[in-house]
């Protein structure tokens, strides 16, 4: 694939530039727009907290490029750096530059007359040698993990079959920001539909900690996904509603007499994790009927429609509503129940110090669910900060979770139908085609009966 896409400003408008100051060398516009695009690119993984929502924040960086590592990929780009930072007369500069000092790169920073209303767009571009030394500088990253434990998966991400109408996709991007305000995360987004196009296809897999499959498509923006296709097809999803209480739910109702045995062979890689569950298992006790009542929360689909009235008297509720929808909760119950999930799951897998009110509402209706879990965050891991003690908890879900989404179903799935249903794990989802939807529900379905003897609530979604 001799070309290459980079994300540039849509009023970035180089030929104007190149028309009214005719450089005195032979400039490559190629080499110009991927360099402001691997400026555009760090500027949206410096962007990590709300503070940088705004557009005028989010774009207000300067970005360390080293002379060497741009002169390694395009033998002339000194020039090129140079011209863009020249000042000419009504026009100004297109880069703006720090410069050098001891321990610290060039840097540099694209003033927002050229971002002009943040509107970004994909630009081939195709020069050989350039674009060869940009492919192999962005190689996709696999995992030797991924390779030894779920190599079946990577054979799926074929780009011949893949297709991504990445103009509409922006698009939708960016009417989303309109709507939202957040323009880091539209940035973040538009990355991640280059790096599609692109065929950047990485993946890794930490089966230590949360033992999740990442991939390109992990974290691909969800309003982008009607513009994918699989052999000409839309892309479908079948999710497991309330994944994480539905494995907290297990994990509590597994019998006594045989839970270590059990969640030995489901969780090979947590001894340590799953010996000191144990042991707090064992101090706490949580009552039979406790975990029953939690349970048929989840099974039922209740569990958030359980906590959203008292979610909704909390002191931090009308703060929390509008930090995450940008306005004031106007009676929507979808949104409130998007609210209470996103709460109650940051509560789940935060400190014990954080989410106190949201604590304490868990605590009225579940005490010994509640004190087991925090208790498990406070017990002491050995070359763990106390700090980091919490993780453990999310850990321990979550690799339950990837245990039967990727070593159960999804291997199953891949024997079963020797590669003719392609598919995708998205942690709690696949991603299949749409013909393929009706038959890997109900091959979901059938393998959560066979090995724990009940299913999850799951959801079908067609995207189009």
């Amino acid at each position: 694939m001799q070309k290459y896409y980079v994300l540039v400003p849509k009023s970035l408008n180089l030929e104007q530039r190149l028309s009214k100051f005719p450089p005195d060398f032979e400039l490559s516009r190629d080499y110009c727009h991927y360099f402001i695009s691997e400026l555009i690119k760090q500027v949206s993984n410096q962007n990590n907290s709300d503070e940088f929502k705004d557009f005028k924040t989010a774009i207000s960086h300067f970005i360390s490029r080293c002379a060497g590592i741009n002169q390694s990929i395009y033998r002339n780009s000194k020039l090129h750096i140079d011209y863009l930072y020249q000042n000419f007369g009504g026009e100004g500069r297109v880069l703006w530059k720090n410069n050098y000092k001891p321990g610290s790169c060039y840097s540099y920073y694209l003033p927002k007359h050229f971002w002009g209303d943040g509107e970004l767009e994909l630009i081939c571009i195709s020069e050989k040698g350039l674009v060869e030394k940009v492919r192999k500088i962005n190689k996709p990253r696999i995992d030797n993990t991924v390779r030894k434990h779920l190599n079946f998966t990577i054979g799926y991400f074929d780009p011949r079959r893949i297709k991504l109408d990445a103009e509409s996709a922006l698009n939708e991007l960016y009417q989303d920001y309109g709507r939202t305000g957040d323009y880091a995360k539209y940035l973040k987004n538009a990355v991640m539909i280059m790096n599609l196009k692109n065929e950047c296809y990485s993946f890794h897999y930490n089966p230590e900690t949360d033992g999740r499959l990442h991939t390109a498509l992990s974290q691909f923006p969800k309003i982008g996904r009607k513009y994918l296709k699989y052999d000409g097809q839309h892309i479908a999803e079948v999710d497991l509603s309330s994944s994480v209480p539905f494995f907290l739910s297990y994990l509590l109702s597994l019998p006594a007499s045989s839970k270590s045995a059990i969640l030995s062979v489901q969780l090979p890689y947590s001894e340590n994790i799953l010996y000191h569950y144990m042991i707090v298992e064992s101090l706490v006790s949580p009552s039979i009927r406790e975990i029953a009542d939690f349970r048929q929360l989840v099974l039922n689909n209740e569990l958030y429609g359980k906590f959203m009235p008292s979610f909704t008297d909390l002191q931090n509720f009308d703060s929390g509503f509008k930090n995450m929808f940008g306005r004031a909760f106007d009676g929507d119950e979808e949104e409130l129940k998007k609210y209470t999930k996103k709460r109650f799951l940051s509560m789940l897998f935060a400190r014990p110090s954080e989410y106190a009110q949201e604590q304490a509402v868990f605590y009225r209706y579940f005490p010994k669910i509640h004190q087991l879990i925090k208790k498990f965050k406070q017990v002491k891991f050995q070359g763990v900060p106390r700090s980091e003690r919490h993780k453990r908890f999310s850990h321990l879900l979550f690799q339950l979770e990837s245990h039967f989404m990727l070593n159960i179903i999804a291997r199953e799935i891949n024997n079963k139908f020797r590669r003719k249903i392609p598919f995708f794990t998205l942690h709690d989802c696949l991603m299949v085609r749409e013909s393929d939807l009706e038959q890997v529900y109900q091959l979901m379905h059938d393998i959560f009966i066979r090995e724990i003897g009940y299913a999850p609530n799951m959801t079908t979604k067609i995207y189009k």
